[in-house]
């Protein structure tokens, strides 16, 4: 039975048993994203500054104080496969990535990531296990959690504590590497390898029966999209 169909008082208590150890958060944006990680990181005052936190709220929070998609990594390492499957999940919409949809993707794509221990999240911020509201990617479906945030700037500043002490995991992603740290497309073929593990030989043209449609892309454009940036197929 697929996620998003489970019965509510059956998903309810479903959840109570999904317990995340680490939550993966995407920044869009690696310009924004770069110097609040380089800030943290240098940082030793032991108070943050307004500017800085302000920044932890407007670009990794995106401004909001409920419902901040996230996605379940089973450990801290960057390539770990709930890592990339949020990283797939996270931008297989756009235009650009899609073989019939829009210009070429850029070669100089980037993202920034933070794998967060649910451990270390304040007391005022809690999570829900939210399987619908992964919208485009299927397989990240049961990985999918969103954040409710009653203390935006409390939640910073544990970001940016945990950047710090780097028990939260920072992570430039880019086919750039020789300035970033993780390759792109690597993100995508690790993706690919585990979805052929769950579901078998892919094939856009005919998808297995399992794997639903998203909000704007169906199975078949889900898996087409998949290989084109993984360049498998």
């Amino acid at each position: 039975m697929k996620l998003n169909a489970i019965p509510w008082c059956f998903r309810k208590l479903y959840q109570g048993y999904k317990r995340p150890k680490y939550l993966v958060r995407l920044c869009r944006s690696l310009g924004d994203f770069e110097p609040i990680v380089s800030e943290a990181k240098n940082s030793v005052d032991s108070i943050w500054s307004q500017d800085i936190i302000q920044q932890v709220i407007d670009e990794v929070l995106g401004g909001e104080a409920s419902g901040i998609s996230t996605y379940e990594a089973d450990t801290i390492d960057s390539f770990d496969i709930g890592h990339a499957l949020a990283v797939v999940a996270e931008g297989i919409n756009q235009a650009n990535f899609h073989p019939n949809k829009g210009k070429k993707r850029e070669k100089t794509a980037t993202r920034g990531s933070l794998i967060i221990p649910v451990n270390c999240l304040p007391k005022t911020t809690s999570y829900e296990f939210t399987p619908e509201n992964n919208l485009n990617f299927y397989p990240a479906n049961h990985r999918h959690f969103d954040l409710d945030i009653k203390d935006s700037e409390e939640l910073a500043i544990t970001i940016l504590n945990g950047i710090r002490d780097l028990s939260i995991k920072s992570t430039f992603i880019a086919n750039d590497l020789k300035k970033y740290n993780v390759n792109y497309r690597l993100m995508w073929v690790i993706t690919y390898s585990h979805c052929l593990k769950m579901f078998g030989t892919l094939n856009h043209s005919k998808p297995p029966t399992s794997w639903a449609n998203g909000k704007n892309l169906t199975a078949s454009e889900q898996i087409e999209t998949l290989q084109y940036v993984a360049q498998v197929g």
